[in-house]
């Protein structure tokens, strides 16, 4: 089976007031960071979402949002009607301690669940995981009814949750987050 990866990229980065994806961590933008990681574990990888910064990728298809929903749901039901296989690793671009081992672990792990991903705290970590194309079904009505909020479609969906690997999750939204994480602005 082929590994697809689909890393949304659409986010407006307001509240971090420049392109977030660009922003520089140990030499490497954001975006370059997570496409790395993908891609020594991923077969095929793709961009999703409308943001300047990756509408020119020479190297990767860039895929609109879905029109009919806001926010990273628009992204997530992108990628699910794009994949041609049963399941995707769908992950935001700007989770920073995303790893090649947590990769290879979510697919190692995978059974056949609509959504494996993280949790830490209790939360679930909807924008990092592993979807079977299946969750459609779940989210396509979702967003006609104007709910686009992750954390509801995953809690109905066919879901199993990992413990946060390491010990943390960063993603970097602010200009603090950037601060704390080593990030350069």
């Amino acid at each position: 089976m082929t590994r697809f990866a689909y890393i949304l990229a659409g986010g407006s980065s307001s509240r971090m007031g420049t392109d977030k994806l660009h922003l520089k961590l140990k030499g490497l933008s954001l975006l370059e960071r997570i496409i790395e990681t993908c891609a020594s574990v991923c077969d095929d990888i793709k961009l999703v979402g409308n943001g300047v910064g990756i509408n020119q990728s020479e190297t990767f298809k860039v895929l609109s949002d879905y029109p009919h929903a806001r926010g990273p749901m628009a992204g997530v039901i992108s990628a699910l009607e794009d994949c041609p296989e049963d399941i995707c690793f769908i992950t935001a671009a700007d989770l920073i301690d995303i790893t090649p081992q947590n990769l290879t672990d979510l697919f190692r792990l995978y059974r056949v669940e609509q959504f494996l991903g993280y949790s830490e705290d209790g939360l679930s970590q909807p924008l990092c995981g592993i979807y079977h194309k299946s969750a459609l079904k779940v989210m396509l009505p979702m967003a006609e009814r104007g709910n686009f909020k992750m954390q509801d479609a995953v809690g109905k969906l066919d879901t199993r949750l990992l413990p946060v690997p390491n010990k943390k999750w960063r993603n970097i939204n602010t200009p603090r987050d950037a601060e704390l994480s080593g990030v350069e602005l």
